[in-house]
């Protein structure tokens, strides 16, 4: 097993701003927290944000990333799981905790609202080289291999309209500002509605 390599200063500064960034947005909310604020909390100078990110839009890109570095983390632990069923169920409990207790309602919103009016149709939500959507297909590509998930479609296909269902349950929670509680409704959604749609 290889040892993880110390962050550079660079580094170590980059994750800084992004902390306290988020740490504030989280706080006040995106629109009430300004680039001095960052800079202050952060005990970095103004100047040095425009080093590692554009715009305060930027931090919500960079959080999308760090939920798919939350998703990779638990890799092992949903590939343990025995049929694709399971580890769908076992990705999709695991998501939906994280979402909720996390990065809650409300930074939720904030990471949706920016994806929604930003400009064009490339966007970090959707983008297919996500570890999100790569890892979804490839417990479905598996499924199709072994016969239990159906081929009438690609696992690409199945992948994206699976995630887009997710994003749907996650829209809608933010809708009711968590008027039910996410892990149990989503399980419920995915066991009776999703997987029905995708294994045979």
């Amino acid at each position: 097993m290889t040892e993880e390599r110390p962050l550079s200063k660079s580094q170590r500064t980059k994750a800084k701003i992004f902390e306290m960034a988020w740490s504030l947005f989280k706080e006040r909310g995106f629109d009430n927290v300004s680039l001095q604020d960052i800079a202050d909390q952060s005990g970095t100078a103004k100047g040095s944000f425009y080093t590692y990110f554009s715009t305060k839009s930027d931090i919500i890109v960079e959080g999308f990333w760090m939920i798919d570095g939350y998703y990779r983390s638990v890799e092992r632990e949903v590939l343990s799981h025995r049929t694709v069923e399971e580890k769908l169920l076992a990705f999709t409990e695991l998501q939906l905790t994280y979402v909720r207790d996390e990065i809650g309602v409300e930074m939720l919103k904030v990471l949706y609202a920016n994806q929604v009016l930003q400009q064009g149709s490339e966007k970090v939500i959707t983008d297919p080289t996500r570890f999100w959507h790569t890892f979804i297909r490839s417990i479905i590509e598996d499924g199709q291999t072994s016969g239990e998930c159906r081929t009438d479609l690609s696992s690409e296909r199945y992948a994206r309209f699976f995630n887009r269902s997710m994003r749907g349950l996650f829209l809608d929670w933010n809708i009711g500002s968590a008027s039910f509680d996410l892990v149990e409704e989503g399980l419920l959604y995915c066991r009776t509605f999703v997987l029905p749609a995708i294994l045979l």
